[in-house]
């Protein structure tokens, strides 16, 4: 299904919950308003569902306030000690519609993005992920062959989804949860829902229409980090896929690193029609992905090796201490 037909979902049935959780999101305001300015060019009336712009507690109302001349009918969602999958699991409480939609504040979406994202609901699917996949520049096209995993030629159902491009019913709010244990930033450890998922019989859809680009971060400290994701939510997640990798203290680095760039070359292959030359760069690609790959492995060292000084350095998985246990819309 590469052609979603036309979505008869009401925007009143609809809550877009837009990711803006933390400060340096919001300082970046060039990023967030090109994210913000491909949601109100949107096919579908964005203005007419339930908007919610989720941001840490801590952030002042002046530096927020500008949002609103975008989406004047938006209301903030506050978040106390606010992580990635925090924020996402306040959003699930808050949304009061059929329809639940996650947009992250550094991802510029397609035009017709939400409507094909909904239109997939028509076919009875509980859990739509859209295809997101990097900006155009430098290793862009590499680095959505390494990273976005649900990335493929068509539409179909899919393990892999992500939480900047998904759509959820009603019937699975109350149902499912993100895991907040698992540091501030997200990566691709949103997939331990997969195990949630399959205990109650629900398997996402994949949208290939659904398009959004995401925003290239600096590299070095982007991949660094994405290594360093790679063991840290194996270990504390033992339902992912091939946790057992991350165990073995002096082998995990060259273990996950290895795992993760095998999935990569063959994700290559699988979209080797989409490359430049129509497959005749693929050589060219693959080497990129290793280079990529050896950065990340000196991020999981570090993880491995030295997840003290990680913790004191970068700060990456730490977990603030939520005073609360719910948030409301302001």
């Amino acid at each position: 299904m590469n052609e979603p037909h036309p979505t008869t979902i009401p925007p009143e049935q609809v809550t877009l919950a837009i990711e803006g959780w933390n400060a340096s999101d919001l300082q970046n305001r060039e990023v967030f308003q090109r994210s913000l300015g491909s949601l109100t060019g949107q096919t579908y009336p964005v203005d007419k569902c339930q908007l919610l712009i989720v941001l840490d507690a801590s952030v002042p109302e002046q530096e927020a306030a500008w949002i609103l001349d975008h989406l004047p009918n938006a209301r903030f969602l506050r978040v106390p000690a606010a992580t990635y999958f925090r924020s996402k699991n306040r959003a699930l409480e808050a949304a009061k519609t059929e329809f639940l939609v996650f947009a992250d504040s550094d991802v510029e979406y397609s035009g017709q993005w939400l409507e094909n994202l909904l239109a997939c609901f028509s076919d009875g699917h509980d859990l739509v992920g859209g295809n997101t996949q990097y900006e155009h520049g430098p290793l862009g096209r590499t680095l959505s062959l390494c990273d976005w995993a649900a990335t493929r030629l068509n539409s179909g159902y899919s393990e892999w989804f992500y939480g900047n491009n998904l759509a959820m019913r009603s019937s699975l709010l109350k149902r499912l949860r993100f895991r907040e244990d698992l540091g501030i930033s997200g990566g691709g450890a949103v997939n331990v829902l997969r195990e949630q998922l399959r205990a109650t019989g629900v398997m996402a859809w994949f949208c290939v229409e659904a398009r959004g680009l995401h925003h290239l971060a600096p590299f070095l400290q982007k991949r660094l980090r994405v290594g360093g994701y790679q063991i840290h939510f194996r270990r504390s997640a033992s339902e992912t896929s091939w946790s057992w990798l991350a165990r073995a203290p002096l082998l995990a680095p060259f273990l996950v690193t290895a795992g993760t760039a095998i999935r990569s070359y063959q994700r290559a292959w699988r979209l080797r029609s989409t490359l430049p030359g129509k497959g005749a760069s693929l050589p060219f690609y693959l080497l990129t992905i290793t280079a990529v790959k050896a950065v990340e492995w000196i991020g999981s060292a570090l993880v491995a090796w030295m997840p003290g000084y990680v913790s004191r350095r970068y700060g990456w998985f730490d977990v603030p201490h939520d005073p609360n246990q719910a948030s409301q819309p302001a």
